[in-house]
């Protein structure tokens, strides 16, 4: 898939303070928890756990909420009931993560699809998981949002509480800033 050392060049130590993630508000007593399952950087097999967080409140309700649920609709409306079952969890590392940059570029420089980053199809994304997972010295990827171009990272099961720590958590439905977010992505929350 990758030759030579161009992976090597697109790894980087990245940390942060303040993403967010969005979960299910059930799992509250376990906000780094995460399982195998489908999703963009999951993997083909199932094999293996990820968890995603992005830089802010908006991009996190763009990828876990909204997603392309609007596209060719002019009704933008958002019930609030739709939050009352999810959390926003704020992230940050402890210790720096090495993380595949597929930011500015990164996709054309590693000589890959730019689909990984930017379609609505998981299966190449997951192909290329597939391959940097195999390689233990890589915790996760750096991404640009394809629908917000914010920050996301993905950050592999085996680094997760070694890297990262909860900073607080509560229930979207109770976050001021919600409104504001959504603002932000043209969705009208209702009651």
């Amino acid at each position: 898939m990758i030759v030579g050392g161009a992976l090597a060049s697109q790894t980087k130590v990245f940390e942060f303070s303040n993403y967010v993630r969005i979960i299910p508000s059930v799992h509250q007593a376990t906000p780094l928890g995460c399982a195998a399952g489908v999703s963009r950087f999951g993997g083909t097999k199932k094999d293996f756990a990820v968890l995603y967080a992005a830089r802010n409140l908006a991009t996190a309700l763009a990828e876990t909420v909204v997603r392309d649920r609007y596209e060719g609709l002019e009704d933008r409306r958002l019930f609030t009931t739709e939050l009352t079952e999810r959390s926003a969890v704020q992230l940050g590392t402890i210790k720096p993560l090495r993380l595949v940059d597929l930011r500015k570029g990164g996709c054309l420089k590693l000589g890959i699809s730019t689909d990984i980053t930017g379609a609505k199809c998981f299966d190449e994304a997951q192909q290329f998981a597939d391959f940097v997972y195999k390689d233990h010295t890589i915790d996760g990827i750096l991404y640009a949002s394809r629908l917000t171009s914010e920050n996301c990272v993905v950050v592999f099961d085996r680094a997760i509480t070694s890297h990262l720590v909860e900073k607080c958590i509560a229930p979207l439905a109770q976050l001021g800033e919600v409104g504001s977010a959504l603002d932000k992505l043209n969705v009208e929350l209702v009651d």
